[in-house]
Parts: structure tokens; C-alpha cells; sequence
């Protein structure tokens, strides 16, 4: 599944996953759990097939929100500080409240992002794998909305294409993590600052380098195990 995603979303080259930063593993996984098939189910489905909760608790109410999430192309109508913040949904033209602690500190009005809408009735989330396009003008984004939107209303709706010209673009360079308790926060405006123009996608081994995560995290290649005791010691 993991092979297949890749050459979807154009990261496979021959037998090898080539990415451009560390961030772009979580982009790969959600992509495979939701839009990789085996005989009709994704990760989500076969996960309920197989390990079914009890009806009435919180797990089947995330289960069946992640069953019906949608990838779209939103913008940012305006920040909730502590919350989140309001989205337009550019491929139905849906307003939603996004609730979400980073974006309600990052994210600047006008933003663009892809990302993968979880709908929880009142508000929707992310599934953890969002990619900031910036602020655009409008030919830009009559440019991206052209070329994307065909299909889009269509249950059998694949991303890739649009994964892919988002990655293409250089938008996974664009996400920063923070520590729980550290007390740092993302500025919007230096944010917006780096993400506004397409910038040339960077080779892996600086990237890692640059954004190495703290010895004292998970890893975040998916083993589990700590970051020291994982791809640290490579």
C-alpha cells in the first residue's frame, strides 16, 4: 500500500521513497489510509471490518468522521484565538469552522492549505497532514481551482494530483511543529512571509538536517520508537 501511494502521489522513484523533508512521511500516510483500496475498503473501513467498537463511544463516532472525509482546498475567512479558525471549502464554496490549536496561532486571512476535512457535525478537522499553499492572488488560485477541481463532487475523488502539485510547490517545507509546553509560537506573519511565493523544493539530507526532531520525541517514521534510539543513530 505504502509502495502504491508513493507512485500516486510521485515519491516512489524505482524501489525507493524519495522525500523532500521528514514532514512528507506523514503526507504518504495519510494518503494511504484513506485513499489506497484492497478490495473496495481503505485502512478506515477494513479497521471497523476488523475491530469494531462499541457503537455508542467516541472511537465509532472518529471512525465513521474519518469514513466520510473529504480532501479540499480551503481558505482562511478568519482566526478563532484558542480554536481554530473559518474555511471556505474552494471546491463547494462551504463555510466551516476549523478547529485547530496551531492554525488558530498561524494561520493569516486569505490563506490557502490542501488538506483532508474529518466532519464532526458542528465543526471539522484536519487528519494531521495539511500543506499551506500561502496567500495567493486570484489568477493563482483560478489556476490551482482549474486544474483541480475536475471530479471533485465525485465519491471516487483521488488527491494525488493535487498532493502532488501542492509537493511539487514546495508546501511541505512550509509546516513547523512545536513542542508540547515549549512556550514558541508560530508567527503568521513570518509564515505567511515564506509561503506567499513557490520556493524550489530542497534536498532531503539538508532538510533533515535542518529540522532534525528533538532526541527526546517519537520518531517520526512511524516504529514508535524515540527519535534518538530510531533514525538518530543513522
Amino acid at each position: 500500500m505504502l509502495r502504491e501511494g508513493a507512485k500516486k502521489l510521485g515519491i516512489l522513484r524505482g524501489d525507493t521513497f524519495v522525500l523532500d523533508n521528514e514532514d512528507e512521511t506523514s503526507v504518504l500516510m495519510d494518503y494511504c489510509i484513506y485513499d489506497v483500496y484492497r478490495k473496495g475498503r481503505n485502512a478506515v473501513d477494513q479497521y471497523l471490518c476488523d475491530r469494531p467498537p462499541d457503537p455508542e463511544s467516541n472511537e465509532m463516532a472518529c471512525l465513521h468522521a474519518m469514513q466520510h472525509a473529504t480532501y479540499a482546498l480551503v481558505v482562511v475567512l478568519g482566526v478563532e484565538r484558542g480554536v481554530g479558525c473559518h474555511v471556505r471549502n474552494l471546491f463547494t464554496e462551504e463555510t466551516r469552522l476549523l478547529v485547530d490549536m496551531g492554525l488558530s496561532k498561524s494561520a493569516q486571512r486569505g490563506g490557502i492549505m490542501a488538506t483532508r476535512l474529518v466532519d464532526y457535525g458542528e465543526f471539522v478537522t484536519t487528519s494531521g497532514a495539511g500543506l499551506p499553499l500561502g496567500i495567493l492572488d486570484d489568477d493563482a488560485l483560478n489556476d490551482w481551482q482549474q486544474k483541480i477541481h475536475a471530479g471533485t463532487h465525485d465519491d471516487s475523488f483521488d488527491p494525488a494530483p493535487l498532493i502532488r502539485e501542492c509537493l511539487r510547490h514546495g508546501a511541505s517545507s512550509h509546516i513547523v511543529y512545536e513542542e508540547p509546553g515549549s512556550g514558541r509560537q508560530p508567527n503568521a506573519e513570518s509564515i505567511s512571509s515564506r509561503v506567499e511565493k513557490p520556493t524550489k523544493r530542497k534536498r532531503a539530507g539538508a532538510t533533515r538536517k535542518e529540522r532534525k526532531p528533538a532526541p527526546n520525541r517519537r520518531c517520526r517514521c512511524g516504529s514508535g520508537k524515540m527519535f534518538k534510539n530510531c533514525c538518530g543513530k543513522r
